[in-house]
């Protein structure tokens, strides 16, 4: 069994995302650098998601918090959702809500959404007809064509930006964010 602190692999895995951007950032392979974009987003929302796992199973050690910890240990056996803990469980821990019409929230919603899009990709069986030739069972690849180094970066900033707003649910003054930050994603600010 290896033992370290449970920022490490939050820690690790924003490593790998950057890792993976600067790769996609200098590609001259227009099907590599797609591919390492979809990499970055799938990494995103997995660091989100292990997060929120951590943060809340840490959070819930802590006096004031103990009270939630069958729930957040029930629920991770269960394995809830994403969607469930992200919704719920701030809203039971902390008594505020993250607002998903706006901002971070939105646009991580939109990324799950384009991840789930990539990750469950499922043939649209498309035909195309041009004068003498019919094509059949054709695929509409359009998530995948449609990616540019644009979204990795935008990748990154909402998985950091989503820790963000969970560190001031959680009620972290703006003067503290530069630490965690540092802490949870081993970023310098």
């Amino acid at each position: 069994m290896a033992i370290s602190s449970p920022n490490r692999i939050i820690w690790q895995y924003f490593q790998c995302l950057r890792r993976i951007i600067n790769r996609a950032n200098i590609d001259t392979d227009d099907e590599e650098k797609k591919q390492d974009v979809a990499l970055c987003i799938f990494m995103a929302i997995t660091i989100v998601e292990a997060f929120i796992n951590i943060y809340f199973r840490i959070i819930v050690e802590e006096q004031g918090f103990a009270q939630y910890k069958a729930l957040i240990v029930k629920d991770l056996k269960s394995h809830k959702t994403i969607d469930y803990k992200i919704r719920n469980w701030p809203r039971r821990i902390f008594g505020k809500t993250l607002n998903f019409s706006e901002g971070i929230p939105k646009q991580f919603l939109e990324l799950k959404r384009l991840r789930n899009e990539l990750m469950h990709f499922k043939s649209s069986h498309e035909a195309m007809h041009m004068p003498g030739v019919s094509v059949y069972g054709l695929a509409d690849t359009s998530a995948l064509d449609d990616l540019d180094i644009s979204k990795a970066f935008l990748a990154h900033d909402i998985a950091e930006g989503m820790l963000i707003q969970l560190f001031r649910l959680r009620g972290i003054a703006e003067n503290e964010m530069s630490s965690h930050i540092h802490l949870w994603t081993g970023r310098i600010i």
